[in-house]
């Protein structure tokens, strides 16, 4: 029996921005950047450098917030990078969201459904401005669900860089697609099939932040048995992930290392895809003017 499933998925205005920027990315850009495919540098390239992520919380109370912080910096134990929440011993509250807050990550309550952006998508203006949320725990501050803590580490995964497990370009999942494209069609979810295929296809082939297909990850979506081919004898039919996987773990440490000559050869690889790209993106383009802020902070602090 099919109940009302939600599926995680970006506001429309948001999801149209992102959409927006992959096409731009793409114009007058060769296949290969810098030696390496596309896909991986630009997947790359949504990877925070090593060091701190600064998060605000718009709405809740200092309880929920370091519910959420203590959560979320699980991801921290296993890779080079942390989440600073702003915590103030003397008053014990966190970074309060501000109208026009520049937090990396900034977590509100307000909208429909789980969401978040990818990386260091939730600082580029051509996607979201200054103030608006970056990651998305609906109702979280009305009343916490059971699986609260399972959520806050998916959409703090997200928040890092991570993709959803299922799109992962090593594998293909059996999804009835037919059905998908029916039922997701209609209430509560109303999705284009555009829609469908953005949320659940499988992502281009990248590199960095993705590997074997992992059933086990926190990024996997648990799926009713209804949505595959082969119902609960699927590949990609898991019950709810609570917990990092082991390869979430071993991921972080690729994603974030620890090794001073691994930062620093990150670091140049990055900078030089992305003089690359500048060159060959237009000049009056949100693209290009975000290129340059990202290579001028790689020249500023890298090691």
């Amino acid at each position: 029996m099919k109940d009302n499933f939600v599926i995680e998925a970006y506001p429309d205005r948001i999801q149209a921005k992102i959409e927006k920027k992959e096409r731009e990315k793409r114009q007058q850009v060769p296949n290969y950047i810098y030696g390496s495919s596309l896909e991986l540098v630009l997947d790359d390239l949504k990877l925070w450098r090593v060091g701190t992520i600064t998060v605000s919380f718009k709405g809740g109370d200092s309880a929920l917030h370091e519910k959420l912080a203590n959560t979320a910096k699980i991801w921290s134990d296993y890779g080079n990078i942390s989440f600073d929440f702003g915590y103030n011993e003397t008053t014990g509250q966190y970074r309060q969201w501000s109208p026009n807050d520049e937090s990396n990550v900034r977590v509100g309550f307000e909208y429909a459904g789980y969401w978040s952006l990818v990386g260091n998508d939730s600082v580029d203006t051509a996607i979201v401005s200054a103030g608006e949320i970056t990651l998305n725990l609906s109702n979280f501050d009305k009343n916490l669900p059971p699986d609260w803590a399972g959520v806050a580490l998916h959409e703090f995964g997200h928040a890092l860089g991570f993709q959803h497990e299922h799109q992962t370009p090593a594998f293909t999942c059996d999804f009835d697609w037919p059905t998908l494209y029916d039922y997701l069609g209609g209430p509560p979810n109303y999705w284009t099939k555009a829609k469908v295929d953005h949320n659940l296809r499988q992502l281009q082939e990248g590199g960095l932040t993705f590997s074997a297909h992992d059933k086990h990850s926190i990024m996997h979506y648990s799926f009713p048995a209804w949505m595959f081919i082969s119902k609960e004898k699927s590949p990609c039919f898991t019950e709810e992930n609570t917990a990092l996987s082991e390869e979430d773990k071993r991921m972080m440490q690729v994603a974030y290392p620890y090794e001073n000559d691994l930062i620093q050869e990150r670091d140049v690889n990055r900078m030089g895809a992305l003089e690359e790209l500048i060159a060959m993106s237009k000049d009056d383009s949100n693209i290009n003017d975000f290129h340059k802020k990202r290579l001028n902070f790689y020249k500023k602090t890298s090691v």
